[in-house]
This record gives C-alpha cells, structure tokens and sequence, in this order.
C-alpha cells in the first residue's frame, strides 16, 4: 500500500514539474538590481544586471527602498519590458 502512494506522488509531481518547465514559469524571471533613486511613492531608478544605465521601475510600496538597496527585479511572464522590484535582497 505505500508503494503505491509514493508511486502514485512521484508519478504526480513529476507531471506538475513538467508541465511548469514547460509553461516556461520557471525561466529566468527574477534578476539582480541596484536602487539609484527614487522617483516618487511608486518608481524607482533601478541598475539591473549590473548595467550602468537606470531604468524607471515599479515597486512595492510596502517596501522603504532608498539609494544603494540591492533590490529583485522581477520581469513579468518573462518579459523584460515589464519590469517589476518587489523586495530588497538579503546579504
């Protein structure tokens, strides 16, 4: 009998893993970036991957973002046109 659990959960969580690989919801989403400034109470100035050029991106306003924060950047279903900072990057 708990064989055929632990068959029935790995044969599962297999399909489910599949089926996110193949969705693309694990891509490459999440990236590096650096706060540079803030615009106003729902923009900042974001360096992102280490370039040197700041773009203007959303962020969370539950969070208190200033100058220097290292920050995740999440690009939205894998589009790097849309940019998301939702929390600062624990060191």
């Amino acid at each position: 009998m708990a064989n055929d659990k632990e068959f029935f959960y790995d044969a599962v969580k297999k399909i489910v893993q599949t089926e996110i690989s193949n969705l693309g919801l694990l891509n490459g989403n999440w990236h590096l970036g650096e706060v540079v400034s803030i615009v106003n109470s729902f923009k900042l100035m974001v360096c992102v991957d280490g370039s040197t050029t700041p773009q203007e991106i959303s962020y969370n306003p539950d969070v208190s973002f200033k100058a220097g924060d290292q920050v995740w950047v999440i690009f939205i279903n894998g589009k790097s046109r849309d940019k998301f900072v939702l929390c600062k990057r624990a060191f």
